[in-house]
């Protein structure tokens, strides 16, 4: 039984490097650490600290 206690976090454990590895493999996401100024300045532009300072979108507690 303890075997069993141990076998599943090593197979998930596994399974997200798995994933990870084939993840980072796919062009477009490789794309995306390419345009990181791109990311930063949409994240600048439209992200949350903009809507938070706007009172529309605030409400009073």
């Amino acid at each position: 039984m303890l075997w069993l206690l141990l076998l599943i976090p090593i197979v998930l454990i596994a399974l997200s490097i798995y994933f990870a590895r084939k993840r980072k493999a796919q062009p477009h996401v490789n794309m995306a650490n390419e345009n990181k100024e791109a990311f930063e300045e949409m994240y600048y532009e439209q992200g949350a600290a903009k809507k938070s300072a706007d009172p529309k979108h605030t409400k009073p507690f």
